[in-house]
């Protein structure tokens, strides 16, 4: 018999045998989603312990936290850049302010993600306009 890993409270848990509850009928594979529900921890943790749920590492969701910026290379950054200045151009008075307000650019991909996000902490409502 496989040993199951111990119930983890922060790790999504999934149907693996059917049941009744909440009024809802859970089919296998579908997401239990206990606290939205206000599930009880107890009960939870029995329905996991008897095999109803379990954890499934291939079912997760994984979101990433952060402002995406890792997942661009020069390119991208430049032309995130080139996009931003251009919101930061219609914006602007006259080209005193652009100057002052436009985001720099670099050819070294982390010093350009720095530059952003320093922009972002500065002038960042621009960028939403």
């Amino acid at each position: 018999m496989t040993r199951q890993m111990p119930f983890q409270y922060d790790r999504p848990v999934f149907v693996k045998i059917p049941f009744d509850g909440h009024g809802i009928t859970w089919n296998q594979g579908k997401e239990f989603k206990w606290k939205e529900l206000g599930v009880d921890e107890v009960r939870v943790k029995v329905l996991y312990d008897t095999g109803y749920l379990y954890h499934n590492s291939e079912m997760e969701v994984t979101t990433k936290v952060g402002d995406g910026l890792e997942e661009l290379g020069i390119e991208g950054l430049h032309a995130l850049v080139d996009s931003i200045n251009e919101k930061v151009q219609v914006a602007a008075r006259n080209k005193t302010e652009y100057d002052k307000k436009k985001c720099r650019t670099s050819k070294i991909a982390d010093k350009q993600r720095g530059l952003i996000r320093s922009w972002r902490r500065s002038y960042g409502d621009l960028e939403k306009s």
